[in-house]
């Protein structure tokens, strides 16, 4: 069992009831009569969690590279680590969401409880990396933007357009994966 403090009567009430919800359905009940929200919550969550994960590990790549060079309280760290957070706060709630909801196809009732279990122990887990990307915020913001006005560089975002490519294509495929998976059910 994946977590002690579920006991077996509650583990196996938890798998009677999501049996008897997969009797009905390969959905969870509130999604149940309504493929299209449970295509577009497959897309949204399975997206978030991937591009979740490739902006945390962007972010911590470039923290570690730069690790001798910036200084914990530079400006740039404090943004990188603000952008790390909130990468883990997205791919932790997007990825538990979307274990969650994929699981429902397996039509295996235990899978689903443990599923479901896990997501409980991550969504807190999401929701601190959240609050944390926010305290930073409020607490580096006077720093960052007093830093910024010293010597404001002109942001030139359209020569970065090509980077956002693999973001497109994981969104795409996401989109295809979700509504195949609805598709087939």
């Amino acid at each position: 069992m994946l977590c002690p403090y579920l006991t077996a009567s509650a583990s196996s009430a938890t798998s009677r009831y999501i049996g008897d919800a997969i009797g009905v359905a390969l959905a969870p009940p509130s999604l149940a009569d309504n493929p299209g929200l449970l295509a577009w919550n497959l897309f949204v969550m399975t997206a978030a969690m991937c591009l979740g994960i490739m902006m945390a590990g962007k972010q911590a790549r470039r923290l570690w590279a730069t690790r001798m060079i910036d200084h914990p309280t530079d400006p740039v760290s404090i943004y990188r680590i603000v952008i790390l957070l909130a990468g883990c706060a997205v791919a932790l709630r997007g990825g538990a969401e979307a274990v969650s909801l994929w699981s429902w196809s397996s039509g295996d009732a235990d899978t689903i409880a443990r599923v479901a279990t896990i997501k409980r122990w991550l969504d807190p887990i999401s929701v601190a990396c959240g609050f944390a990307w926010m305290a930073l915020h409020v607490l580096a913001e006077p720093m960052i933007e007093h830093q910024l006005r010293k010597a404001p560089l002109p942001v030139d975002m359209w020569s970065r357009w090509p980077q956002l490519r693999r973001p497109a294509l994981v969104l795409i495929v996401s989109l295809l994966m979700a509504a195949a998976a609805v598709g087939l059910r």
